[in-house]
């Protein structure tokens, strides 16, 4: 009683029986009672090719089981481990593909230039992908590449997976997207600067290249303060 004729009734699950009306007189030594024994129980679980992160596989009626309920579905969430280079890898293991980049289907990678390939060319490189083969990238002689520059190399990418699109056919990849970075000496040498600046000179008056006219920049003007 709160008050004087003022009462308060409250309903509460009985600590015995749980609720259920009825209580076990002799319980299990295993279960103690629960009707339950829990146990590991270990499942296969199966990745396919170019499964992406957040992709779901479900397990019908593997969630836990009780007298008192349908088992429920186990599901496992699929999530991508950061890239780490690992010292314990034999050589067949350690591959560039280790490092790649995906979003999406497709993989991304950096390959670095320097001054002489970046701008003469005649160069080319082996990427060796995920699976083992080869990807080669290069240029000819005189093929120049801008920093920044990025190439796609059709079919390099991520297998597509079959379960994300019904339209999906079997052996359909996507692409390999290489940016390109160039890196540029810290320093040069006086000879080396002066037949560097006659090659740009010479190129740029053969071609009629005018940065500051090109990029629409006003050419500063020299005051004389005399």
């Amino acid at each position: 009683m709160l008050a004087p004729g003022i009462f308060q009734q409250v309903q509460m699950q009985c600590d015995k029986c749980g609720g259920q009306g009825s209580v076990i007189r002799r319980p299990c030594k295993v279960c103690a009672g629960s009707r339950v024994v829990k146990r590991e129980e270990a499942h296969t679980l199966v990745v396919e090719k170019g499964m992406k992160k957040g992709a779901r596989v479900v397990y019908e009626n593997e969630a836990d089981e009780s007298p008192d309920w349908e088992a429920g579905d186990l599901v496992v969430t699929i999530m991508e481990k950061e890239a780490e280079l690992d010292m314990g890898m034999s050589d067949e293991e350690r591959v560039d593909g280790t490092f790649f980049r995906r979003k999406g289907r497709d993989l991304f990678w950096k390959e670095v230039l320097s001054l002489r390939e970046a701008w003469m060319g005649e160069w080319s490189r082996n990427l060796t992908h995920m699976d083992g083969h080869v990807v080669q990238l290069g240029r000819k002689r005189g093929e120049v590449v801008q920093p920044g520059m990025v190439e796609s190399v059709k079919g390099e990418g991520m297998p597509l997976w079959l379960g994300e699109d019904d339209h999906v056919e079997v052996g359909e990849f996507g692409n390999l997207i290489v940016e390109y970075v160039v890196v540029l000496p810290d320093q040069m040498e006086k000879g080396m600067g002066k037949e560097f600046h006659a090659v740009w000179e010479k190129w740029r008056r053969k071609n009629g290249v005018d940065l500051e006219k090109d990029m629409g920049r006003v050419k500063a003007k020299v005051r004389d303060e005399l």
